[in-house]
């Protein structure tokens, strides 16, 4: 992913999922906690959180177009190498 530029409009999206997962998580566990440990709790949830979306955001995406042919072509094309790259007997 180095050199890439993400696209600001992504970065603020996953930051903002980020940040309403750790609100959720934060829900689940004020009854039962102290607010010194519910600030601990919400900044390790955001940190946990903005790097499962950046991941599903960024890098999976690009994993995903690896995998996936996006035409036509681009399939007849892998597949031509695929077999073209077949030992013959």
């Amino acid at each position: 992913m180095q050199g890439e530029t993400r696209p600001s409009v992504q970065r603020v999206g996953a930051w903002l999922y980020a940040l309403a997962s750790a609100v959720l998580a934060l829900v689940a566990f004020h009854p039962n906690v102290r607010p010194i440990f519910l600030v601990v709790i919400f900044v390790v949830m955001l940190v946990l959180f903005r790097s499962v979306w950046g991941w599903i955001f960024f890098q999976r995406r690009v994993e995903l177009d690896k995998n996936l042919p996006v035409s036509s072509k681009e399939l007849r094309k892998r597949k031509k190498e695929f077999f073209d790259n077949l030992e013959r007997p």
